[in-house]
């Protein structure tokens, strides 16, 4: 039994980087408050958040908060200025989640992310000859690693773009941007397979992308972080390398959005990836990106991405396999339905 209030509780976690609101937005929906001012009620609030934060149960209930020790570590990979303790606690969300689908997650792990060309060929295997977001995903639950969409974190809780965790020796990507576009979040799930494949997390229990969207910052010329080149290279590989490049450069600077929106689906249809994306390299390589925003907004196979991700979710995850007090959690954070 506790013997902390919960005010104490909750003070401690702002440390953490949690207000109450956004703690009490995590605990299940028939939790009463009024609970919270019996010792009995303390103890089962401690048992709730540290299931939901994975956090050590014992220290939670003396009134402190520290990691459980089985959590491992995290690198964090900064591409803006954002403070890693700024995210602990949506990186230990996503760690729990991610904990919670893969107990209930039959399908072995298949380490067949060896090279990008690989990569390509599986998800074209599975998506009728196309690479894309849709394609990418199934590639990854069919070898065994889940890709789990974090739409739904509490308000005002700072997110990484995209992170991968080693879950009981299995990788589990996470995507938590919120982005109508298809091609920006294939980005982020090629490049978390970027680090799978280039073997970084044998340095790291975990690797969270804070920003892989800014800009100026897409190209892996941008940051010095060798694992990040790495795995920017791996992701651009996926989709087309230095045959995409090509391309879009010989696109004319002064073309409208209309025209690179034509432009792209006439090259995806000969390349085999999804249009969004040549939008997208033209976009970094040219800088012209109110046109080629535009153009995005053309391709309506560009739109849905979060449809597709919970999808996918939905489709390989069985829920009635996810521990009873985490289900509800997996539902509302990543926005699938209840069986």
């Amino acid at each position: 039994m506790s013997n902390v209030s919960a005010k104490t509780i909750y003070d401690n976690l702002k440390g953490f980087g949690l207000t109450r609101a956004q703690v009490r937005a995590l605990l299940p929906v028939w939790w009463a408050t009024d609970a919270e001012k019996s010792p009995d009620g303390i103890a089962e609030l401690c048992v709730l958040i540290s299931r939901r934060l994975g956090l050590d149960l014992a220290a939670l209930m003396q009134g402190q908060v520290r990691q459980r020790a089985s959590t491992g570590s995290v690198a964090y990979k900064h591409r803006v200025d954002v403070a890693s303790d700024s995210l602990q606690a949506a990186t230990a969300i996503a760690s729990s989640l991610a904990r919670a689908v893969v107990a209930a997650f039959p399908t072995p792990y298949n380490a067949r992310f060896t090279d990008a060309a690989g990569v390509a060929a599986m998800a074209r295997e599975v998506g009728n000859g196309l690479v894309g977001l849709s394609s990418l995903i199934d590639a990854c639950w069919n070898l065994g690693v889940p890709v789990l969409p974090l739409p739904n974190l509490p308000v005002g809780v700072r997110k990484m773009d995209g992170a991968v965790m080693v879950i009981d020796d299995r990788p589990v990507i996470i995507v938590s941007k919120k982005k109508s576009s298809r091609a920006w979040l294939a980005f982020i799930v090629a490049h978390e397979i970027g680090h799978i494949a280039s073997g970084h997390l044998a340095r790291a229990g975990s690797i969270v992308d804070v920003s892989l969207q800014e800009h100026s910052e897409y190209e892996a010329e941008s940051t010095k972080d060798i694992q990040e080149q790495e795995a920017d290279r791996f992701a651009l590989s996926i989709f087309g390398g230095d045959d995409v490049e090509r391309i879009v450069s010989a696109w004319p600077s002064w073309a409208s959005a209309v025209e690179i929106a034509v432009k792209s689906r006439e090259a995806a249809r000969d390349l085999g990836i999804e249009s969004g994306h040549l939008v997208l390299r033209y976009a970094f390589l040219s800088r012209r990106w109110p046109e080629s925003m535009a153009a995005l907004r053309y391709l309506s196979e560009d739109s849905d991405a979060e449809a597709i991700m919970k999808t996918a979710l939905q489709r390989n995850l069985d829920l009635d396999r996810v521990s009873d007090d985490m289900q509800d959690l997996v539902c509302r954070i990543t926005g699938i339905e209840a069986s």
